[in-house]
């Protein structure tokens, strides 16, 4: 039987493990007390009711990707109570059985064909998927984002448009919860078939988010997607000195227009029509951060380029971007996903607007999403998200061009607005039949405010300005992306944001409905869920479930 590893204060490894990817975290003296290194469930389950006799608070760690201090961080109302986090990062592989031969050693009766640990980090994934089964998930593209964390609160990515959402394909999850003297954990096997809160509780880990209800061990799936074959992929760029206030709203609107009018057509049997496999990532950079980039991945609908018909979405999608903006785009330097864009060096490229294709570049698509699957930097971050259903009104475009196009601001060299493609499949699955926790079925764009600094003095003045740009960008709806008005659809918990748990502008009155934000009308089911699996709160953190709505 495995056992964990212990590392604490003495060790000399603490100061590194300690933190996460966002080196925000932890503050100064609130900093986890031990960390337990798990390589197998048996090591987690020894692990974490080691901590809980000890009166420890447990929080988990896959990747360490955490936008907030939920995992690192102690909560100030805990007083003194020391922190221990279970770490599941070595706790990796994948069971592959097309003849679904595959069972959980928490439950009898059931077989399936994909077994995941939580511990499993995206490209790992990905590879091992590919290799083993010619299958993929439409999961992230940061390499290192772990599993645990990733699917649990909804998992999607340049494929979603195609395949949906990874929650959508998850059929059962081995986890850890409370027992019934509510002092240890135990092992249970869940799935849609389960009865009860134990049914509860599989829908919760399907998109609710890690760390509200136990300890997440094993991922099971039936079946998941063919991995394309092969994709496109192609960056273009605009300076801000090509636009006017009025005719970036024109080319914001125009952007958020073609996938309303062609979202329909995600699986069209006509090749001319079908476009799921395009997903794009507009990133509006601060000025002082870069120019406005456009980085488009396309597939065909059965993951192949070459067929009859089949780019026809993808040259229509980026002759008419290139009409929207009014300026031709300079072709950039194929670059990451994640964060902003690189800076164009040498002789720029104009956009071939006949015949585009021309300036993309064809990859098998392993390798496609190797190429941009970096993580960025570790350094410190603050994120805030939002689901778009409408387009882009007079607010939000007057709160960009106020806070995007400054002049030269130093600690905003690392600053955008991200706002990807969404809708196709993701908004036709049927909350009846295939029930998840992912309120967010209307939208037709999923937007990512970020801001980076590895300075400290600049810690202040960057979440000032992300604070402001957010609240100025929906101040008709008191600061916050609340579906009051049918344009949007909330906040992403995967993309977690303690402002939002609080009236804005404060940092001590609770909002009362910020759980709408992430969870819209599946929030009653999910307090439902947490009072029965939870009900001494074992696992809480700023954004986690509570035990009654706020």
């Amino acid at each position: 039987m495995s056992e964990y590893i212990l590392i604490d204060r003495n060790d000399l490894r603490f100061t590194t493990l300690k933190k996460g990817f966002n080196l925000r975290w932890p503050t100064e003296g609130h900093e986890a007390d031990f960390i337990y290194i798990c390589d197998s469930a048996e090591a987690v389950i020894q692990a974490a009711n080691c901590a809980l006799s000890q009166g420890h608070r447990i929080t988990v760690r896959s990747g360490g990707h955490c936008y907030e201090g939920f995992v690192s961080n102690k909560l100030q109302h805990d007083g003194q109570q020391q922190l221990a986090i279970i770490d599941l990062g070595l706790m990796t592989g994948l069971d592959f059985s097309e003849e679904k031969n595959i069972s959980s050693p928490y439950g009898a009766g059931e077989y399936y064909r994909f077994r995941a640990a939580t511990g499993n980090q995206n490209w790992d994934g990905y590879v091992a998927l590919y290799k083993k089964a010619n299958r993929t998930i439409p999961g992230g593209s940061c390499y290192s984002v772990g599993a645990g964390g990733h699917i649990s609160g909804g998992g999607y990515g340049l494929l979603s448009r195609l395949h949906g959402l990874t929650v959508d394909w998850l059929t059962a999850v081995d986890i850890l919860v409370p027992a019934p003297d509510g002092k240890s954990l135990v092992a249970k096997h869940v799935h849609l078939n389960s009865e009860d809160s134990d049914r509860d509780l599989f829908i919760a880990c399907r998109g609710a988010g890690g760390g509200n209800f136990g300890i997440l061990l094993n991922y099971y799936f039936d079946d998941l997607p063919q991995a394309p074959q092969e994709a496109y992929l192609l960056s273009l760029s605009w300076s801000w000195g090509d636009f006017t206030k009025e005719s970036l709203h024109h080319f914001l609107n125009s952007y958020w227009q073609w996938f309303r009018d062609n979202d329909a057509n995600w699986n069209s049997d006509d090749p001319n029509k079908a476009n799921g496999g395009l997903f794009t990532l507009l990133k509006l950079q601060h000025r002082s951060t870069g120019n406005i980039n456009l980085l488009i991945q396309y597939t065909g609908i059965d993951g192949r380029v070459d067929g009859d018909g089949q780019t026809t979405p993808l040259i229509e999608f980026i002759q008419y971007m290139h009409s929207a903006a009014g300026s031709a785009p300079q072709v950039s330097a194929h670059d990451r996903l994640y964060g902003p864009m690189a800076k164009q060096l040498g002789a720029a490229v104009t956009l071939n607007q006949d015949d585009p294709l021309q300036d993309a570049q064809r990859m098998d698509w392993l390798h496609l999403t190797q190429t941009i699957n970096g993580s960025g930097s570790n350094q410190c971050g603050k994120y805030k998200s939002v689901y778009q259903i409408g387009d882009f009104g007079q607010d939000e475009i007057d709160a960009i061009w106020q806070y995007f196009n400054q002049e030269k601001v130093s600690y905003l060299n690392q600053a955008l607005f991200q706002i990807d493609s969404y809708g196709g499949r993701i908004n036709i699955n049927d909350e009846t039949k295939n029930p998840t926790s992912v309120y967010q079925r209307r939208s037709l764009l999923k937007s990512q405010l970020q801001v980076y600094w590895d300075k400290k003095e600049n810690e202040q003045p960057c979440l000032e300005w992300i604070r402001e740009f957010y609240t100025a960008y929906f101040k008709q709806l008191d600061g916050k992306p609340f579906a009051d008005n049918q344009r949007y659809e909330g906040c992403y918990i995967n993309y977690p944001d303690v402002d939002m748990k609080y009236v804005t502008g404060s940092s001590e009155e609770i909002d009362p409905r910020w759980l709408e934000l992430y969870y819209g009308d599946k929030r009653h089911h999910l307090v439902n869920t947490k009072s029965a699996i939870d009900p001494n709160n074992i696992f809480r953190n700023e954004l986690s479930i509570p035990l009654s709505l706020p």
